[in-house]
Parts: C-alpha cells; sequence; structure tokens
C-alpha cells in the first residue's frame, strides 16, 4: 500500500484520518456544516452532494463546491454523489452522474470524487481518466448495505476496484454478526498487502462500530465521523473518534 496525497494530507500513513460529512440540503446549510468541519479537529470534509435538493441547478451546485473550497481552506474536500442503491438518498442516471462531476472537475478545485464501482464501466473509466488529467483524486467505491459478502468475496471486491487505478479503494457493508466485522478487517488486511492504492472500509451500524476506531490495526486509512449529521449508520462524533484514535495509537 503505497500512500497518496490528499491536498498535503497523507492517507495510508501514520493514524487513520478522519471525514467528516457535508449534507445539507440547501446552500446555507451546506456552508455552515462546513464551518463546523472547520471548527472541528477533522482532516478532510465528504460533501455528500446526493443529499442536495437540487441536482438540476448545476451553476448552484458549482458555485457552493467554490466557496465550500475557500471555506475549508487547507482541509480537503470530496465531493460525493451517492445513488439510492448504494446507500444514497438519489437515484442517479450515468449520463448526469457523469455529466456533473465532469463539470465539478473542470470548473471547481476540488479534491476529489468519489467513483462509484458498479456503475457503467465506461463511466468510471472516462471519470477516472478525467480526474487524473485535472490533479483531482479519486475514491472508487462499493457499499453493500443488505450484507456482509465471505472474506473472499471482499478481498475480490477490492482487488477489482484497484484494477480501476483509481487513488484509493473503499468498501462499506452491513454485518448481522461478530464473523462479519472480523472477515471485514482480515479481509481489508490481505487485500493491504496485495494492491497498491490506500484502502478505506467500515462495517456499519452498531455491531461494525470497532472498525471505526481500529483501522489502524488492519489497514483502512479514513474514518468517517460527523459533527451533527450521520451519513451513515453507525457513525461517532469526530471528538469521540479522535480520543479513540489517539488512544489505540500510544
Amino acid at each position: 500500500m503505497t500512500p497518496v496525497s490528499f491536498k498535503g494530507l497523507s492517507l495510508g500513513s501514520g493514524v487513520p484520518k478522519i471525514c467528516v460529512p457535508i449534507t445539507g440540503a440547501d446552500p446555507n446549510t451546506v456552508i455552515g456544516q462546513a464551518g463546523e468541519a472547520v471548527s472541528s479537529s477533522a482532516d478532510i470534509a465528504e460533501w455528500r452532494l446526493d443529499y442536495f435538493n437540487d441536482l438540476e441547478d448545476t451553476a448552484g451546485i458549482l458555485s457552493t463546491a467554490k466557496r465550500l473550497v475557500e471555506i475549508l481552506g487547507d482541509l480537503p474536500l470530496i465531493i460525493t454523489l451517492r445513488d439510492r442503491a448504494e446507500g444514497g438518498k438519489r437515484q442517479i442516471a450515468d449520463a448526469d452522474y457523469l455529466k456533473l462531476y465532469t463539470q465539478i472537475m473542470v470548473r471547481t478545485e476540488v479534491t476529489a470524487i468519489d467513483v462509484e464501482w458498479r456503475r457503467d464501466p465506461t463511466i468510471t473509466e472516462q471519470l477516472i481518466s478525467l480526474a487524473h488529467a485535472h490533479q483531482v483524486r479519486t475514491i472508487v467505491s462499493h457499499h453493500e448495505f443488505e450484507q456482509t459478502p465471505t472474506k473472499s468475496e471482499m478481498l475480490d471486491q477490492l482487488t477489482k476496484m484497484a484494477q480501476l487505478k483509481g487513488d484509493v479503494v473503499k468498501l462499506a457493508v452491513m454485518p448481522e454478526n461478530n464473523d462479519d466485522v472480523l472477515n471485514l478487517m482480515l479481509a481489508t488486511h490481505e487485500a493491504s498487502q496485495q494492491i497498491s492504492q490506500p484502502i478505506i472500509t467500515m462495517a456499519m451500524g452498531s455491531l461494525g462500530a470497532v472498525t471505526r476506531v481500529a483501522g489502524q490495526t488492519f489497514n483502512s486509512v479514513l474514518t468517517f465521523a460527523t459533527t451533527s449529521s450521520l451519513s451513515a449508520p453507525g457513525q461517532l462524533t469526530v471528538d469521540e473518534t479522535r480520543k479513540i484514535l489517539k488512544i489505540i495509537a500510544q
């Protein structure tokens, strides 16, 4: 696993980094949550664009994205447009997904975009290629909100995501028992020995909470925490997460 720089922040070395979601439905709420992110001890912010009310207002989205970059300053900004099939708030056609992400990468200074692995391969390939051309990082992601695959299946998923040549790979699963949580951690650790990209994984819900703070043990490089609004079940607050990460790293 080779560390990757997100606006000067190293993902893949040292203690796992903390990302806080921005989930506002309108520009004012988004900007307010960005201020909360800056005031927290988070390392990265993620704008969950699927929570935004007006996805047809491209000009408004671009304006808000530019304002976010200004407010966040040194904090890297990930843009995520999560489809309902992946646990998001919207159903988004491939063509619309490609068009909006393209505008964001070409016309703003965002740090990274999240690219869903299960999209049409021609879409993911175009987005990753365009991102590389515009010095935008890519997180290739997949979410299993109904179950946890077997360890071998998760290892295979992480390996196939890495083959798309994005900068980071991400897998989130829903555990039904302790074995699911342990299998995710084992799959992550094994994948980190086999692929070059940094890996982000988590088991969601209260059962998987340990995976959000023990990433340094099994080689998950980023965890998601909240200042106010949850973007996934089982998230801890930024302060709680920071305290636990420090204790584990001692």
